[in-house]
Parts: structure tokens; C-alpha cells; sequence
């Protein structure tokens, strides 16, 4: 009988997440700027709903949908055009997501997960957070869970978009462990057992 893993066929390391290189700058999303020249810029920043941030003495910088690279270009053009004559400009991320005060991700969990309802997820340094990193700061999955048949449940303007995940192969490194977004709901549903 042949068993079938959902994912790429090369098996990957399981906690494979996507690395800086593919971060894109989203609204809500808290922002690091380092000015090399002029420490007076340096400061973290939230980007708002209009896509921009607003630094001191520059005014609004939009960098909505930027990669970290195309932030530092742009931001270092205009200090450039209006500050500076020479502007060395360092973009980091803090946190991921409009989450509120405490920074992070809220997603809800559903089914055979220890905690329930509503989590926070906070990012582990600039990557984004994973479906199985969600389940784990919710507490693990609970004993009867039933890791291959998991779903993520994402609201979208055509309506629900349903993810499978295997979370089974997720553990051994043979499929990939999709990306959660604000307002996921991540459904673990419980074993059946029968003849």
C-alpha cells in the first residue's frame, strides 16, 4: 500500500520557515530603522493602515509590500532628497502582524489543541509564524489529535480558503509547514477510531 505525504516530495528540515530574504513589509508589522550617519532617525515604527511610516523630521515613508532591501533603498532616497548627504539606512523587523499591544499574531484554535479559542503567537526573530509554531505555543496537541487530516481555515474576499496540513509529516520533515495568517483558525479534529 502506498502511503502518500502532502508537500514537496524532498523531505525538509521541520521547522523550516521562510528566512528575511522572503519577508515583505505588511501593514501592522513593527519595523526597526537604523541611520548610520544621524542616530536622530534611528527608531521603530509601525506601519499603518495607509502603508507608510512616519519618521521624524522626514514625514511619511511608504513601504507597504517593500522587501527589507527595497525599505532601505527607499528610505535611504529620501533622507537623501531632504536630510542627508549621505544616508547608510539598516531595516529590521520587530513583530509581525496588528495584533495590539503585545505584539504577535492572533489566530484561533479549534479541535484536539490544549489551548482553545484565541492565541497570541509571537515571532521567533523576523520569520513569520508557522501553523505547527502556533499549535505548539497553544500547548501542544492533545492525545488523540489527528495531525494528518488538520486544516487551516482563512477568510478571503472569495470566502473560506481551506488549507490541509499533515502535521504528522510536518514532524518528520516530509511536508512543509504553511504560514499562518492573522485571523487563521487552525482546526485539529480528534481521531476516529473503528472497524
Amino acid at each position: 500500500m502506498k502511503h502518500s505525504v502532502e508537500g514537496p516530495p524532498m523531505p525538509l528540515p521541520p521547522a523550516q520557515l521562510p528566512s528575511s530574504a522572503n519577508y515583505r513589509i505588511q501593514v501592522g508589522d513593527l519595523i526597526d530603522v537604523f541611520v548610520l550617519e544621524d542616530t536622530s532617525f534611528n527608531g521603530t515604527f509601525a506601519i499603518r493602515p495607509s502603508g507608510d511610516i512616519i519618521m521624524p523630521k522626514v514625514g511619511r515613508v511608504n513601504v507597504n509590500g517593500l522587501s527589507l532591501a527595497e525599505a532601505e533603498s527607499r528610505i535611504k532616497k529620501t533622507l537623501e532628497a531632504n536630510q542627508l548627504k549621505q544616508a547608510s539606512v539598516i531595516v529590521d523587523p520587530g513583530t509581525r502582524g496588528d495584533s495590539g499591544a503585545g505584539g504577535g499574531l492572533t489566530v484561533r484554535m479549534s479541535g484536539e489543541v490544549v489551548q482553545l479559542g484565541r492565541v497570541t503567537i509571537r515571532p521567533l526573530g523576523d520569520a513569520p509564524i508557522s501553523a505547527y509554531q502556533a499549535i505548539v505555543d497553544a500547548g501542544g496537541f492533545k492525545p488523540f489529535a489527528n495531525k494528518r487530516k488538520s486544516y487551516i481555515l482563512r477568510n478571503n474576499p472569495d470566502g473560506v480558503l481551506r488549507i490541509d496540513v499533515n502535521f504528522e509529516a510536518v514532524e518528520l520533515g516530509k511536508a512543509q509547514d504553511p504560514i499562518v495568517k492573522e485571523g487563521d483558525c487552525i482546526v485539529v479534529p480528534r481521531k476516529t477510531f473503528g472497524l
